[in-house]
């Protein structure tokens, strides 16, 4: 069991690592504004549940083998991934579809809850890697 532990978070850091390093670098590099937005809106739901599947399989996991430390940590992870996915992703969405329409007031709350979106996960990031540490201590 431990050993699934490790699997599923070390997936968890990967892909976000992956991401962050390579995903969304390559769209902004290659693809105009109009097909970067509709590419990232396509792929930034589909990215968050994947973690928030993984996260869970990490919380019966560590259900499984009754550890609270780290039930506490995959809750965490997972919360904020469903967060991301449903509240924040929306809003982020709207706001810039607003500013892009000429509402100007609209770019300030873009720029917080990206900023939000992009710290909540790399506390996730940061929380996976911590799990792996600890599951292997």
């Amino acid at each position: 069991m431990i050993l699934a532990l490790t699997f599923i978070y070390s997936l968890i850091v990967g892909f976000m690592i992956f991401f962050m390093s390579v995903v969304t670098p390559s769209v902004f590099k290659t693809l105009d504004e109009i097909n970067s937005r509709n590419f990232l809106r396509f792929i930034f739901p589909r990215m968050f549940l994947y973690g928030f599947i993984l996260s869970f399989i990490a919380l019966l996991l560590s259900i499984y083998i009754r550890d609270q430390l780290l039930i506490l940590i995959s809750v965490f992870i997972s919360i904020l991934f469903l967060i991301n996915t449903y509240i924040i992703t929306p809003k982020i969405n709207l706001h810039r579809d607003q500013f892009n329409e000429g509402v100007i007031e609209s770019e300030k709350v873009f720029k917080q809850l990206h900023l939000i979106s992009v710290l909540i996960f790399l506390v996730q990031l940061i929380s996976a890697f911590s799990a792996i540490i600890v599951i292997n201590l």
